[in-house]
């Protein structure tokens, strides 16, 4: 690996794989073509951008880097939801919650330990941006967010992309994806050749959540990051140090298409229990909105955790659910019928006592993408017919995976194990020459790389848990010891043994 001196990551928020193709990504596509792509690549759960954002950055899961998501319950942190919109949020949780923010090592820090640049340029929120250069500046790293320049550093390179750039303080709206790639590779690039670089463009997601999937919106918006995306090979192919780079694409999520909106407060009112996303005096539960509601108790009692799960049982958009495993290293949740949230990968003590994926299905929408689900009405504000995510539906948690340069295998490979977001840090470390930290417990994708050997075919399994009616599913892929998480659904009991201490392990090579 050491002929590889650079490692381009660059994102595209909300992705999905089975919208590239020759005519809408033509530049992606090519390079999928002549470069090498996972045909399984997952996200983390849940799959929401800033928590998919910290597990890329840190190499490690929710379980251990303590960003639930978009938005969770530090259990010491006051009475209300944590949020990671801002970088207020973040500055707050740092100083506020045990642990800090964010509990495990990131890139920023991994690559300034050892001597090595990293930077990160991104059109996303204020909360993207920092989960993925979380203390950058405090590490002499670069950073700069085309849609909020203010959060920028060093500052005399700021000052010089502002002026160079002609970038308004208010920052770009239009275009910014063509924006960040040109930041990066006539600013960024020309001033620091970092050793690692992540370009994160958000407007992929945003089409997605406003006009649906399969819209002439949304195409559009891939027609335009594709454009971005052949501006970077192209600079690539000029560059004296082409030889040294390799550069992934990938993305941070999927989306599937909302069909119905439900209110998880209506099914708790029904059962007369006290619930509100903060805590006050009459409140026993405090719960976050979204295609995967989480709710956490004030203090635990089973029997309050067992009427909340009532409630939700009865509902026809419940599609499985989540408790604290009963023992250690069991699949089984402490309420009958759910399964150990543990598997998920998100079983932090700031995990929720519960977590509820709502309904979905695999059928197309209108525009032929397949894949629809259930969404809260507090998810994103969306309208019925636009993109969501955040849940165990298969289209959320499966993500975009192409890789292409320096290190990596050529012609057009497709690796068919399973790879995932926590993958990509320890991988960028490994072809640098860079030791991971022990907290960074995704693996080397050495599979992808030009020298790697092929593994052996993914072990698929599925647990379920049964009780009142209803089964909840969960399968994922492993391998060797690291698991994928692939879907999680309800269906009705009769489908499956009518036991609920009994899990079903399928292990067989995946198709």
């Amino acid at each position: 690996m050491s002929d590889i001196a650079h490692v381009i990551i660059l994102g595209v928020d909300g992705l999905r794989p089975d919208q590239i193709n020759a005519v809408t990504m033509p530049n992606l596509h090519a390079l999928k073509q002549r470069g090498v792509a996972s045909s399984d690549h997952r996200t983390v759960f849940p799959s929401e951008t800033r928590g998919a954002l910290s597990a890329l950055a840190n190499g490690a899961k929710p379980e251990s880097t303590g960003v639930l998501g978009n938005d969770f319950y530090a259990r010491n942190g006051g009475n209300r939801l944590a949020g990671t919109d801002t970088i207020h949020d973040w500055r707050h949780g740092e100083a506020q919650y045990a642990g800090g923010m964010v509990h495990t090592v990131n890139l920023s820090e991994t690559l300034a330990k050892a001597g090595r640049s990293f930077a990160v340029v991104t059109s996303s929120g204020q909360g993207s941006f920092t989960a993925l250069n979380w203390k950058g500046a405090e590490h002499g790293q670069t950073g700069f967010n085309v849609r909020h320049p203010q959060l920028a550093f060093p500052h005399d390179l700021a000052i010089d992309i502002t002026a160079r750039h002609k970038v308004p303080s208010t920052g770009f709206e239009r275009g910014a994806e063509a924006k960040a790639v040109d930041i990066f590779v006539n600013s960024v690039w020309s001033a620091k050749k970092p050793s690692a670089s992540i370009i994160w463009l958000t407007e992929v997601d945003s089409a997605s959540h406003l006009h649906g999937l399969g819209t002439e919106g949304q195409i559009e918006s891939l027609i335009q990051c594709d454009a971005a995306i052949g501006t970077l090979l192209d600079w690539r192919e000029h560059q004296p140090e082409r030889d040294a780079i390799a550069v992934f694409i990938t993305s941070d999520h999927g989306h599937s298409t909302s069909t119905r909106f439900i209110n998880v407060d209506d099914a708790f009112k029904a059962a007369g229990i006290r619930a509100a996303t903060r805590f006050d005096d009459d409140v026993d539960i405090i719960f976050r909105r979204g295609r995967a509601p989480g709710l956490w108790l004030r203090q635990y009692d089973k029997g309050l955790l067992q009427a909340a799960f009532d409630a939700i049982v009865a509902q026809d958009w419940y599609g499985a659910t989540f408790t604290r495993a009963i023992e250690p290293g069991s699949p089984y949740g402490t309420i009958d019928g759910t399964l150990a949230l543990e598997l998920t990968g998100a079983g932090h003590l700031r995990a929720p006592d519960l977590y509820i994926n709502l309904a979905g299905d695999h059928t197309p929408n209108e525009f032929g993408v397949p894949g629809t689900s259930t969404c809260d009405v507090g998810n994103y504000k969306i309208d019925v017919g636009g993109g969501t995510h955040g849940g165990l539906h298969l289209a959320e948690l499966t993500a975009v995976l192409i890789a292409d340069g320096a290190g990596l295998k050529a012609g057009g490979q497709v690796i068919t194990t399973r790879t995932g977001i926590t993958d990509l840090a320890p991988t960028c470390l490994h072809m640098l020459g860079i030791a991971a930290p022990d907290t960074m417990t995704g693996r080397v994708m050495h599979e992808l790389l030009e020298n790697g050997e092929a593994i052996d075919a993914p072990v698929s399994e599925e647990f379920t848990a049964t009780a009142q009616g209803k089964t909840s599913h969960l399968r994922f892929g492993s391998v060797g010891t690291q698991s994928y998480v692939d879907e999680a659904w309800a269906s009705p009991a009769a489908t499956v043994p009518s036991v609920s201490h009994e899990a079903i392990v399928v292990k067989a090579p995946a198709e």
